[in-house]
């Protein structure tokens, strides 16, 4: 691959162009479901292509293409050359500059790629087994599947910058129904690793299904301003939201709460936020981001303190810094944009139980629909439709549904008082956090 971007750059000067940037992948990826402990389905897939910028006069020009032969490359190159040509000029779009060596995280496990289908078929069978055998209530497993992906990264540019690295990852799901009488309620869980034997298929089985029996019997609690502790999994979805405001895109564009609050106060002084690329057990750390610039640990949020924005090298461009390794792409197919690596939520943990025990009234949030949808991540207002448990004296009592959480997401984080001892990767953006326990939250019900 290394040898297609380097003709892809031979060709891009042939044709005058002397700002170009190949960015190459090859990729394999596996998803296997398997229902009443036989095999539903099993794909298995293959990508390989290059996608190439051209730089010219503040104009960028992109294509890109599968087709790597002598034929395929012209053409893309062509493409690129020309929609360079086309596009309007902005002093910002610079070529991303050789900035230093990769960053030392090794994003492989060799362990994934030793394994075999039948291995990867027992863990979800072992998924499915667990999550029926937990609970006599519960009658369904809706979804079992295990994913993974391994896959090749090749850059090279005309500023020098020139990598690879190997990464893979992989993860078990599931979706089970639980029933009581007439009353229907679902639990999910993950498992998530680089190697089979990161995931524990029987405690995610399990987990599911104790989280969908948790909310049988659940009815409307009536309406309050009261403590709700997040459960990892609603936690990690606001916090996907919130990444979004952090984004020096969205600031530049006018479209961030966060906008000219640096170093303010925004949240608790006992809470942190780190978007960390290099985290080892981080499931899109790498050595560097789909520009080539090295990924680092960049802090976000320093004891309740705003302390900056993530950026890819257009926006550090225009905001005359440098960019946190924070260009990222989704493939070969596109180019690089502005967002997160691995979040990751600091703080002083407290056991989830002692947590409990202090609050006399609130809700334990075990579900959240809407977060991507009803949160706003200009304003920062937010109403969520949630489930979880009723929270009385000091103890987890009656399961609750139908109820709604509403406000806005810089009141919420300053209205952190506690972070569990829970803390655990949740996939869909990678987000590690805790559960978090917010004062003085709007619970909307009977």
């Amino acid at each position: 691959m290394f040898e297609v971007v380097d003709r892809v750059l031979e060709l891009a000067g042939a044709r005058g162009a002397r700002a170009v940037e190949a960015y190459a992948e090859r990729a394999v990826s596996r998803r296997l479901k398997v229902y009443q402990g036989q095999v539903e389905q099993l794909v298995a897939a293959q990508r390989r292509g290059v996608g190439v910028r051209v730089f010219r006069d503040g104009a960028v020009g992109y294509a890109s293409t599968s087709h790597l032969g002598p034929t395929g490359l012209e053409e893309v190159v062509a493409r690129a050359v020309a929609h360079a040509a086309a596009a309007d000029p902005d002093p910002y779009r610079v070529l991303p500059p050789d900035v230093g060596s990769p960053a030392a995280v090794t994003p492989y496990d060799p362990r994934l790629a030793a394994a075999s289908d039948a291995q990867k078929i027992a863990l979800a069978q072992s998924v499915e087994a667990a999550a029926l055998s937990a609970d006599p209530r519960v009658k369904t497993v809706e979804d079992t599947v295990y994913v993974d992906g391994d896959g090749e990264v090749f850059l090279a540019s005309s500023s020098g910058v020139r990598g690879s690295y190997r990464a893979n990852q992989c993860y078990a799901f599931t979706y089970v129904l639980a029933e009581e009488g007439d009353q229907v309620e679902t639990g999910v869980s993950y498992a998530v690793g680089r190697a089979l034997e990161d995931l524990d298929g029987p405690a995610c089985g399990a987990e599911a299904a104790a989280r969908a029996c948790r909310l049988l019997g659940a009815r409307k609690c009536p309406s309050m301003q009261a403590t709700v502790v997040l459960d990892p999994f609603v936690a990690a979805a606001f916090f996907g939201v919130l990444s979004a405001a952090l984004s020096a895109e969205a600031v530049q564009k006018g479209r961030s709460l966060f906008a000219g609050r640096e170093e303010q106060a925004v949240a608790d002084p006992g809470f942190t936020l780190v978007d960390d690329g290099t985290h080892p057990a981080g499931l899109e750390s790498a050595p560097f981001d789909g520009e080539g610039t090295p990924c680092r640990r960049t802090s976000l949020i320093q004891d309740g303190v705003l302390q900056g924005f993530l950026h890819d090298t257009y926006t550090a461009s225009k905001a005359g810094c440098s960019s946190t390794g924070n260009g990222l792409r989704g493939g070969y197919q596109g180019p690089p944009s502005v967002r997160p690596t691995n979040l990751v939520v600091a703080g002083r943990a407290t056991p989830l139980d002692d947590i409990v025990a202090g609050i006399d009234r609130g809700v334990l949030v075990t579900d959240a629909v809407g977060v991507h949808s009803g949160a706003n991540p200009i304003s920062g207002e937010f109403s969520v439709g949630i489930s979880g448990v009723l929270i009385e004296g000091g103890r987890l009592t009656t399961p609750v549904r139908e109820m709604t959480l509403a406000g806005e997401m810089i009141g919420m984080l300053k209205g952190i008082r506690a972070l569990g001892d829970d803390a655990r990767w949740v996939p869909g953006g990678s987000v590690f956090t805790p559960s978090v326990a917010i004062e003085g939250m709007s619970i909307g019900g009977a």
